[in-house]
């Protein structure tokens, strides 16, 4: 019974574990595709600031 019990413990610990890694991936992905966009955004208002672009 012990064993067993000690074993779905350790189940549910490796199964909340996954979801906190799968979770803090997730967030990662979310900041960098965020931070990437902004990026861009400044890059594109810096170039057509500066005339590098021209306008239409």
């Amino acid at each position: 019974m012990k064993k067993r019990n000690a074993e779905t413990k350790e189940k549910q610990l490796e199964r909340f574990l996954m979801n906190v890694a799968e979770t803090a991936e997730n967030a990662l992905r979310e900041y960098w595709q965020e931070r990437d966009a902004e990026n861009r955004m400044y890059a594109t208002e810096y170039v057509t600031r500066r005339g590098l672009i021209p306008q239409q």
